[in-house]
């Protein structure tokens, strides 16, 4: 894995390589420099879009499915690898908590 701001390219066994901005590792996106605030603003990005099409459609469910929906898609958006992205900016967590506020 390469990362950095500026275009850097390795020759390895012939197979060239070029840096990225960003790299997705097992399903978290880091930046060039080792922050993940294009995975938190993913993540925002998701459970809105998640947020928005349960409430089109929660009016035709009882409060115990809908409560099961929003813990199984919504909610779980934030709870995959959040050891690893915690340590985002303020903006960041203002997003994430007006999104927790929705719920």
């Amino acid at each position: 894995m390469l990362s950095g701001n500026n275009k850097v390219t390795a020759n390895i066994d012939g197979n060239v390589i070029e840096s990225e901005e960003h790299q997705v590792l097992l399903g978290v996106t880091i930046d060039s420099n080792l922050t993940f605030d294009k995975h938190v603003n993913d993540l925002c990005k998701k459970a809105s879009a998640k947020f928005y099409a349960f409430a089109r459609i929660a009016g035709y469910m009882d409060l115990t499915k809908c409560r099961m929906i929003m813990n199984a898609f919504i909610k779980s958006q934030f709870s995959y690898c959040p050891l690893i992205w915690m340590f985002h900016s303020r903006a960041l967590n203002h997003k994430i908590n007006t999104i927790h506020e929705r719920f």
